[in-house]
């Protein structure tokens, strides 16, 4: 039985699913084989979560196209060896030219 994470949703198992038959697939294949209707924006952004969870990895070839691949955490996830609500997606940190002064928030 699978250990679902509370920041899971149902589209994340069958896109796991997906990886561990297809390998290396991009969004749209994806999107393709699941059955629901589901965008390819949607599972771009789902695979996204994933990745920073370490249950999937992107690849970007030469032509910025993405690609994603189940990892060996993703795996284990799968099979039930691993408790995804302890795998918690960590987002990548903000550029220092988006990130707002802090004078801006009066706590200075």
């Amino acid at each position: 039985m699978r250990k679902s994470g509370t920041w899971q949703c149902a589209l994340d198992d069958r896109i796991l699913e997906v990886l561990r038959t297809e390998g290396l697939s991009p969004p749209e294949l994806i999107s393709r084989e699941i059955t629901a209707n589901v965008s390819p924006r949607r599972v771009r952004e789902r695979c996204r979560v994933l990745a920073h969870a370490g249950l999937a990895s992107p690849i970007v070839d030469e032509e910025n196209a993405e690609f994603f691949e189940i990892t060996g955490w993703g795996e284990l996830y799968l099979d039930g060896k691993v408790n995804a609500s302890l795998m918690q997606p960590l987002p990548r940190p903000r550029p220092p030219d988006k990130v707002r002064p802090r004078f801006w928030t009066s706590l200075v």
